[in-house]
């Protein structure tokens, strides 16, 4: 059984679509553990200390919030890249039984359904993910419900995980 969809982009829905990866791959952890350095640092600057450990906790600090800016921008910056060479914003969507296919202005991908890891529900768009930094985007306005049903059923079956 074959579905077919055509895929409409737009430079919001690629914004949401980075910016809702970003959330769930940064986690409350990694913000908790950022937020735990922040306030151990300033506990100490208040007292005065000019400790080595000052230079540390500040350096993570740094680093982690250039890490999680640049993750975001990386991915942002890509996806808007591949958008504009795409041309026509869009993209056919083509789910078969052991495989899907993309074919847009730059080209034509076939995945088979077994190199999802995962897929990425959420209100505007499903991500389906190839590793933990690559993913492709799904604008679910442009999926009927039949065919979004067939995409979770071949994802789970091919051992993907599926996150709501």
């Amino acid at each position: 059984m074959s579905h077919e969809a055509t895929l409409i982009y737009t430079e919001p829905l690629l914004r949401t679509a980075v910016f809702v990866f970003w959330r769930r791959s940064i986690g409350v952890g990694f913000v908790a553990a950022l937020l735990v350095v922040a306030l151990c640092l300033g506990f100490l600057l208040a007292r005065g200390d000019t400790s080595w450990v000052v230079g540390v906790l500040a350096s993570v600090l740094f680093l982690g919030m250039v890490f999680v800016a640049a993750l975001y921008l990386i991915h942002y910056r890509t996806s808007l890249r591949k958008f504009r060479a795409m041309g026509a914003p869009q993209a056919i969507f083509r789910a078969e039984e052991s495989s899907f296919t993309i074919v847009s202005g730059i080209g034509t991908v076939t995945y088979q359904w077994s190199a999802i890891t995962e897929l990425w529900q959420f209100p505007q768009v499903w991500l389906l993910l190839f590793s933990p930094a690559q993913f492709s985007t799904l604008p679910l306005a442009c999926l009927p419900p039949e065919m979004q049903a067939y995409v979770l059923q071949r994802v789970r079956a091919a051992g993907g995980k599926v996150a709501g």
